[in-house]
């Protein structure tokens, strides 16, 4: 039976200061692989962004949506030659005092007209992705690097877990999934990818550092990821 797998966190050099690949490379890449799609989360304005913070809001909004865009751009094009349907949706990575979230369900009109998204705290962003029938996971929760002061666990205030990143010791993702199960949170999992080298890397040399969800059904729209996270029918991908 045919399944479909998806990218679930994905930098680019538009908008993260830690990218270093353009949003358009990552297409024919992970096509390459035999993903199905992917999930552009740049660093939102709490985080590692490299968006200027002297533009106003909305020029502010538009290069942090630039990635995604080109990478949707670049998408459509291959598709059109050669009639395939990989997709590009649409996600945020807000950080909350090394704490990090990964929003799916906000669109650049959405952020457009909430510039008091900027000074929510945690709660306060997940009370407003909830109104807006998103999803907020919790990001490589028990990550521990030297620019990290705490772990911050707020259960009550997320939708779901990523228990497998690809940036992380495997002893951290097995505490997230530990306390996923603990919570019976929905489960996800990303490659956490900053470069397309890491991709071609893990697939020429067998590794198995690359994430993601994979599902019996094909995402034709941002709400389908939604759905089948929340009703916890995705497979983790490690």
């Amino acid at each position: 039976m045919k399944t479909y797998k998806y990218e679930t966190h994905l930098h680019t050099s538009e908008a993260s200061a830690c990218g270093s690949s353009k949003a358009a490379d990552y297409i024919s890449v992970y096509k390459r692989i035999g993903y199905d799609g992917v999930f552009v989360t740049d660093h939102f304005f709490g985080g590692n962004t490299c968006v200027s913070f002297e533009l106003d809001w909305s020029a502010r909004i538009q290069q942090y949506c630039s990635g995604y865009e080109a990478a949707l751009e670049e998408a459509q094009k291959q598709n059109e030659i050669d009639g395939g349907n990989f997709k590009v949706f649409f996600g945020i990575e807000q950080t909350f005092d090394g704490d990090d979230y990964l929003i799916y369900g906000l669109n650049k009109e959405w952020l457009l007209a909430h510039p008091e998204i900027e000074s929510m705290n945690h709660g306060q962003l997940f009370e407003a992705v909830s109104q807006a029938g998103g999803l907020m996971i919790q990001a490589h929760p028990f990550r521990l690097r030297g620019y990290i002061q705490a772990i911050h666990l707020h259960p009550r205030e997320v939708h779901g877990i990523e228990v497998y990143n690809g940036g992380n010791t495997p002893d951290q993702n097995e505490l997230a999934l530990a306390y996923a199960k603990a919570y019976d949170f929905p489960m996800t999992s990303g490659s956490d990818i900053h470069n397309i080298t890491f991709a071609l890397e893990n697939k020429i040399e067998g590794k198995m550092n690359l994430g993601g969800m994979e599902f019996d059904e094909p995402l034709n729209k941002i709400e389908d990821y939604i759905r089948l996270i929340k009703e916890k029918k995705g497979r983790i991908l490690r």
